[in-house]
């Protein structure tokens, strides 16, 4: 069977049809946002194909349609600046490693459909930005694609369970999995078992300040020890890998080091040499911390006067 194809604004959408069906076979093109079509020649369109947009990397959001059944194997793997998508609440089989390797892929759009129970529509504007920012950190997660399932996604259960991957991760001693990355015989890898505890460090960092920020349906426990791991990892500390997440990677985005400064990750004892360490690389967030520790201070000031 030869595809047929339709134009995009910069690209081309190849297609087949089958059974008065469309499937989505495969892209080529520069678009920045794609919107995927709910009919072709008249006809739903119900699959999306198996690696029908791998390597699209110009792509950075993508709207799926109502009509969508079935997305199969790595039909989005490897799209290097994805970074928004939007889907329909509703059942779609989905396939293995559909989101694999969107390393900034940062948030899912759900959208109720028309006739349907409401559920989105009734979230807070927090709970939504919320539920979009987990359901995309489960997307790039491996073992985790059973999670993408969006009739159950951004209910109590399902916070439970996306914690619950959380909590094993932080469990995990750090030294956990490196005799096997070893034994992988990859010779560009830094297999020190040194390199390896700070990576696993900094991806606990990761998980905990970005659940401390999108907080919907957290428990307590987990709220406190994510806490309590940020505050063992910043700058001071034996090791200070949340304060490098920070600095290296966050310190551009104001929840992030908003939240550092508001959990005490940035205190007295610490605040001179995270200045120091800050240098010219984040102006705005040293700026914030110079603000903030100042107006703290001048509070206990104010304060103390009235102590006996």
């Amino acid at each position: 069977m030869i595809d047929k194809s339709i134009d995009t604004e910069k690209g081309t959408l190849y297609y087949s049809i089958k059974d008065d069906k469309a499937t989505v076979t495969t892209y080529s093109g520069r678009d920045i946002k794609l919107v995927i079509p709910e009919q072709i020649e008249g006809l739903p369109v119900r699959k999306i194909s198996k690696k029908a947009f791998l390597n699209s990397r110009q792509l950075r959001e993508l709207v799926i349609p109502d009509t969508v059944r079935k997305i199969s194997d790595w039909a989005f793997a490897h799209a290097a600046n994805l970074e928004e998508v939007s889907f329909p609440r509703k059942n779609i089989k989905m396939g293995k490693g559909v989101f694999t390797g969107d390393e900034k892929l940062i948030r899912f759009t759900l959208r109720d459909r028309d006739g349907d129970e409401k559920f989105i529509s009734l979230m807070t504007e927090k709970e939504k930005e919320d539920l979009g920012v987990l359901i995309a950190l489960v997307a790039g997660m491996p073992g985790a694609s059973y999670l993408l399932d969006f009739m159950e996604a951004g209910k109590e259960e399902w916070y439970r369970k996306v914690d619950s991957i959380i909590r094993e991760t932080l469990d995990e001693p750090d030294e956990e999995g490196h005799t096997e990355m070893i034994l992988c015989g990859e010779e560009d890898i830094d297999c020190t078992l040194e390199s390896f505890i700070k990576e696993k460090r900094k991806k606990k960092s990761r998980l905990s300040l970005l659940r401390l920020i999108y907080d919907t349906g957290v428990s307590p426990s987990l709220l406190h020890d994510m806490k309590e791991y940020v505050l063992s990892h910043t700058l001071g500390c034996e090791s200070d890998e949340a304060w490098e997440v920070l600095l290296t990677e966050k310190s551009h985005i104001k929840e992030y080091y908003t939240l550092f400064f508001e959990i005490g990750a940035v205190n007295d004892s610490n605040f001179d040499d995270i200045l120091t360490a800050t240098g010219d690389k984040a102006p705005e967030m040293k700026a914030f911390f110079l603000r903030k520790h100042k107006n703290d201070h001048e509070e206990e000031s104010f304060f103390d006067k009235f102590q006996l």
